[in-house]
């Protein structure tokens, strides 16, 4: 079963007073003061009119798209605290007003409901509409990932955020998982479903500054002969903080690259210990994408990585679980301009190249002063036969969906997470929007985060991933 659009709903919600009811995984409850959807009144109530998160209506198509942004927001659930959120959607669909298949221009990365999780993710993001203390059918129908459910609880803080829609992605997998003992992998029967949905804008310049962005990551580890040593089941929603405001990574030294750029929000908590966003700077792209003759160009440089962790923890910082994903972007569309600290489109190494002095010239009227160029590479040679003598008119755009570097290809990492949370203790905790203050008592702006009875020890997995290997579809473009 797909995520519903509007017109697809059955939910008919009842009329609340300002407390909402929000059920949890085990059917008990809490009381939660915000977000309670508007009563419908019997003509076929179908969740519009739950009162929207921030997250939604964030999309206005381009020119290149001919999807139309109110049919775009007929593709939302109703999260935990009766608010609608953007969703998955196809980056084609037919609009009914219409009957035409139209296209969003971008894409969401894997379908959640086809993912073993689904069940499991719709009954922890559901909202029990009608009071009853548990998730019926018709409720169900209108769960699933909620885009933005950790940055709508930051809306009245200090530090509230509001993301790029088209930068939420979704990945999932069943794999099996590798042991680490001494350093290297070691015999481990485990196989575990594991399902990611993140925001990684790599479109625009965003990063250069900013260090918070929402993940949503779930793992159910539930076969195998070492299942009794690594029972986990986690389903997490919250705001990572990849690294240090204002700076990007440079290598796994965690050498930093201030950039010129402010974050979002200027009160953006300081990183961690992860190595945050190691973004493609001119410097490294340059080195692998402009070759002398005789040389093949390389755009492993233009790799995007970035680590955080998901720390849940108790008011007084002990451990419930640390998670530790990690999401990279192949085919990145833009890149950190070191010579002018500004924004680079990747798609213009193809058109361009460096001077016997090093310097980048990208007038084709100049291009036989070039002698370090794209060489050898299929992804130039296709838009760009010519190279750096192709005439401006004929160049392609960066956000042409032609283009070669359109941010599609993605991998989501699975780490070596570890679970604290020993049997007779809680499996539901709520946090703040960050992992913080994780209590099993609902407060004001929590999320709900299941976290199953184990303690993992000294248990150490190596990574497990899940791809997306191309764009969803051939319209799909920039920003994406």
């Amino acid at each position: 079963m797909q995520p519903m659009t509007r017109h697809q709903f059955g939910l008919f919600l009842r009329a609340t007073s300002a407390l909402a009811v929000v059920a949890m995984l085990t059917g008990s409850m809490v009381i939660s003061c915000t977000g309670d959807p508007l009563s419908t009144t019997g003509s076929g109530g179908n969740g519009s009119n739950a009162p929207p998160s921030k997250a939604m209506g964030q999309w206005t198509p381009t020119t290149q798209d001919d999807c139309t942004a109110a049919f775009h927001d007929t593709y939302f659930v109703v999260g935990p605290d009766g608010k609608k959120y953007p969703t998955w959607h196809p980056p084609q669909a037919t609009d009914p007003t219409t009957g035409k298949l139209c296209s969003f221009g971008h894409d969401h990365g894997l379908n959640p409901s086809d993912s073993p999780l689904w069940p499991d993710l719709q009954r922890q993001f559901g909202y029990d509409a009608n009071l009853n203390g548990t998730l019926d059918d018709n409720e169900l129908t209108v769960s699933g990932v909620p885009f933005g459910l950790a940055s709508e609880q930051l809306v009245n803080s200090t530090t509230p955020r509001l993301e790029d829609h088209t930068g939420y992605k979704i990945a999932y997998t069943t794999a099996s998982r590798a042991l680490i003992s001494g350093g290297i992998a070691a015999s481990f029967d485990l196989t575990c479903d594991l399902f990611a949905a993140y925001n990684q804008p790599t479109s625009t310049d965003g990063a250069f500054g900013s260090n918070m962005f929402s993940v949503i990551y779930a793992m159910n580890c539930n076969q195998g002969a070492s299942l009794p040593q690594y029972p986990v089941k986690v389903i997490v929603s919250t705001m990572a903080v990849y690294g240090t405001p204002g700076s990007i990574t440079l290598d796994t030294n965690n050498t930093q690259l201030p950039t010129g750029f402010a974050a979002d929000p200027a009160t953006s908590p300081a990183g961690g210990t992860e190595l945050g966003r190691m973004v493609p700077t001119s410097e490294a792209v340059f080195a692998g994408a402009f070759v002398p003759s005789g040389q093949t160009s390389t755009f492993t440089p233009l790799s995007e990585r970035w680590e955080t962790q998901l720390r849940l923890r108790r008011s007084d910082n002990s451990e419930v679980a640390t998670l530790n994903p990690a999401f990279v972007v192949t085919d990145t569309a833009r890149y950190f301009d070191q010579g002018s600290s500004q924004l680079a489109h990747s798609i213009d190494l193809c058109y361009s190249g460096l001077d016997a002095s090093g310097t980048p010239v990208n007038d084709p009227s100049k291009a036989s002063t070039i002698v370090r160029q794209v060489r050898g590479s299929p992804m130039c040679t296709a838009i760009a036969p010519n190279g750096p003598f192709t005439q401006a008119g004929d160049r392609l755009a960066f956000d042409n969906p032609n283009s070669p570097f359109k941010d599609c290809k993605r991998t989501a990492s699975f780490g070596a997470d570890v679970v604290r949370n020993s049997t007779g203790g809680p499996t539901l905790w709520y946090t703040d929007a960050f992992g913080g203050n994780a209590s099993p008592t609902f407060f004001a702006n929590s999320i709900k985060q299941y976290v199953a009875q184990t303690d993992t020890g000294s248990i150490v997995l190596a990574a497990a991933t899940a791809s997306l290997p191309s764009c969803q579809s051939v319209l799909v473009h920039v920003p994406n």
